[in-house]
């Protein structure tokens, strides 16, 4: 009696924990201004334009599709977000945010109020912060002057660890089975390697890989790179890591995507600096070829620059940005299917990447 009385007892905490947990965990408002009614919150980073300070994030229900056209972290922070912003991560329940040129990473909670950050300045020698990864409660920035730096994230606050030499210009990073993967530009766009980190460890690998890279992401045990070749036409190629060993692709790329389980490639070749094809496709590494995925493509997409695809872990919806550098940029959207639903303002230029909670 006494066993089935403690269990009972236990049963009850449980449930009551868990009811609390339902009725208390979504607040419409948070801690911030802007009323955000349901948990389906997406959050657009717009870079904006070099040297403009017109960064911007813009807040958008993905369940409903209603969007905030105003600056999010204007409105919940009462300052501009600043210059260049280049990188966004979700963390749990919150946003991490680096912004290049103002030269910090700052964590946000999931409204877009900014609970902490950490300036780049007080560490003169690191340069400027470009992209973030994240493993457990560490955040790992790449920064100009060749270095990964580790930050801890202690409840609400960021805190600055310590920094790894790497290489010059490491241009973006990212954690795949406890490793930190690193590609590295040279100072005149001329390495052609990339940094492999035991997470906690200061041992550095280096494999090589394409020249002048910009951008990765993992994929079905790989690493898909694009890189420039010596015409600038971004290019990419693949890292095997159970054969550790780099394959370049005879195809154009200027965005990447996981889809689930299916590579997407945005391909936008240009003249002058004018858009004058641009294509969605997906590849299949059993046959090294592009396919068809997308359907009804938007004309007014084929003539645009991609600039990010991003995807909703939650409905698998794929989001295709699109810049012409000084307006604000357009977000296509097709179902999972590559059926094309609709298009809307990402009211900033540049649209980095849209991140999704729920």
């Amino acid at each position: 009696m006494k066993k089935i009385l403690v269990a009972l007892l236990a049963f009850t905490s449980v449930a009551f924990t868990f009811t609390s947990c339902s009725e208390d965990e979504w607040n419409a408002f948070g801690n911030g201004k802007v009323e955000m009614p349901n948990s389906s919150r997406a959050f657009i980073l717009n870079e904006g334009s070099m040297g403009g300070n017109n960064s911007n994030i813009i807040y958008f229900d993905w369940a409903t599709g209603k969007i905030n056209d105003n600056d999010l972290f204007v409105q919940q922070n009462g300052v501009k977000l600043g210059d260049t912003g280049n990188d966004i991560e979700v963390y749990g329940n919150d946003l991490l945010v680096a912004v290049n040129v103002s030269n910090y990473v700052a964590l946000l909670d999931g409204y877009g109020v900014e609970k902490s950050r950490i300036s780049f300045e007080q560490y003169k020698n690191l340069g400027q912060v470009r992209n973030l990864t994240t493993i457990g409660n560490r955040v790992y920035a790449v920064s100009y002057g060749g270095y990964v730096s580790t930050l801890r994230v202690d409840g609400d606050k960021l805190v600055y660890e310590d920094s790894l030499k790497v290489g010059e210009r490491p241009e973006d990073i990212i954690a795949v089975k406890g490793k930190l993967y690193v590609l590295l530009q040279g100072a005149y766009n001329n390495d052609n390697r990339m940094a492999v980190i035991e997470a906690g460890s200061k041992a550095i690998k280096y494999v090589t890989i394409s020249t002048n890279p910009t951008k990765f992401i993992a994929f079905d045990n790989k690493i898909i790179i694009c890189h420039y070749d010596a015409s600038y036409n971004s290019k990419w190629g693949y890292y095997d890591l159970a054969k550790e060993e780099y394959v370049d692709v005879d195809g154009d790329a200027v965005a990447l995507a996981n889809a689930n389980g299916k590579l997407l490639i945005g391909t936008s070749l240009t003249s002058n600096y004018v858009v004058y094809a641009s294509d969605l496709t997906i590849y299949n590494f059993a046959t090294n070829k592009s396919e068809t995925f997308f359907k009804n493509i938007p004309e007014a997409l084929k003539n645009s620059c991609i600039y990010s695809i991003s995807v909703n872990p939650y409905d698998n919806r794929i989001y295709v940005a699109t810049s012409n550098f000084n307006d604000n940029g357009i977000i296509y959207v097709f179902d999972g299917e590559g059926n094309y639903e609709r298009s809307f303002s990402a009211y900033g230029i540049n649209p980095h990447a849209i991140v999704f909670m729920n």
